[in-house]
């Protein structure tokens, strides 16, 4: 059996997706969890039109989330210690930069995925 016709590596990215979500709802906070919903649905999107294995787009979608809860936990411990050395006025430094952040993590890991789920899909013609 093969990785891209496994059903049971499918069900294995599903999950870890699922997973992520949880740990970032529960353990870092909402707009975490808001920007990894949008990042799903944004990916599933994008990739999913393109002519690649499903299993090879699931990972690259679970791989996505996982790299999207590390950096938001990162983002959350900056903003914290930026609370406790700058005081409460650096919340508002952080409130503005949060989306700029996330779009940086975002924006590279699309360009990465396209660029390797397109250049595998030219491989196959």
């Amino acid at each position: 059996m093969q990785f891209k016709d496994n059903p049971v590596f499918a069900m294995l990215f599903l999950e870890a997706v699922a997973i992520c979500l949880l740990i970032s709802f529960r353990f870092i906070n909402l707009e975490s969890t808001v920007n990894l919903l949008w990042f799903n649905l944004l990916f599933v999107s994008m990739t999913f039109i393109l002519k690649a294995p499903l299993n090879r787009k699931l990972g690259l979608l679970a791989l996505g989330n996982v790299l999207g809860v590390f950096c938001n936990f990162y983002y959350r411990l900056f903003h914290s210690a930026g609370c406790l050395i700058f005081g409460d006025p650096f919340s508002l430094v952080y409130v503005i930069l949060y989306p700029f952040f996330n779009f940086m993590w975002i924006v590279t890991f699309w360009s990465l995925s396209l660029a390797a789920l397109s250049s595998q899909a030219k491989g196959r013609r």
